[in-house]
């Protein structure tokens, strides 16, 4: 498979453009949709399982079904939170024009993935705390850890160390990453409910279910490629550093 470099030059210092991180997610995705798409399928079971039991009208009544229910939202965690940090790898690989290899990809996520899931965590709970407040503010919690966990990867910081470091990184382009959450967050959101619709009138909850699938493993590639490729650009616009300098920590 051949690859392509992410960008052959540098960009003009405070420069970060929405369209441009589309476009380069989407280029990223297309040259590696199939293993992208299997890790991030992976880390989207437990949450299927959950979506399979709700769809069925199923409660939590008993003990054993709500430490179930625990386990399988606890995994869903973890397992996304590896999955993001497997496919960083990989992208950061095929922005520097190198074959993405899931097993080195593997390794790099499994070596990070305390403070992975500890970023993880502290993102949400961060979130929640400020969607307690109004939902503004957890708005603009989220826009602030955007790149957290990029940053914690590519730059080996702490969980803490992560959240500061994506503050700082998103401080002056804070609007345009909520545009391109909220527009991205839209499509994803209107498509799931199209593609379980059609699923169910086409064949029941079963093949609902196995669309779902789909639909999430490359909404998930696409989040996390979205998430790097910020990342890299808001490096280049406030640094002034390109692809290989960012990613020569993996080296």
């Amino acid at each position: 498979m051949s690859q392509v470099p992410m960008a052959a030059g540098r960009y003009s210092e405070g420069e970060f453009r929405v369209g441009h991180v589309l476009s380069r997610t989407f280029e990223v995705l297309s040259r590696n949709l199939l293993p992208f798409c299997v890790v991030t399928a992976i880390a989207y079971l437990p949450s299927l399982w959950i979506l399979a039991e709700q769809e069925q009208g199923e409660r939590v009544a008993t003990g054993r079904a709500a430490l179930l229910f625990g386990l399988g939202s606890l995994l869903s965690i973890a397992l996304n939170a590896l999955s993001e940090a497997i496919v960083l790898f990989g992208a950061f690989e095929d922005m520097r024009g190198r074959p993405v290899n899931l097993m080195a990809s593997l390794r790099v996520g499994l070596s990070r993935l305390f403070p992975v899931l500890g970023v993880a965590i502290l993102v949400a709970l961060c979130t929640g705390i400020a969607a307690i407040l109004l939902i503004i503010p957890a708005f603009i919690v989220m826009t602030m850890l955007f790149v957290a966990m990029p940053a914690c990867i590519v730059e080996q910081l702490g969980p803490t160390k992560s959240l500061g470091r994506s503050a700082e990184l998103t401080k002056g382009h804070r609007w345009a990453i909520f545009g391109l959450w909220f527009l991205v967050a839209i499509i994803i959101g209107i498509g799931s409910k199209l593609v379980g619709a059609i699923g169910f009138m086409i064949g029941g909850l079963g093949f609902s279910l196995v669309l779902d699938l789909i639909w999430g493993a490359v909404a998930g590639a696409f989040n996390a490629i979205m998430v790097v490729v910020a990342y890299h650009d808001l490096r280049v616009a406030k640094e002034g550093i390109d692809t290989d300098q960012i990613a020569s920590v993996f080296d």
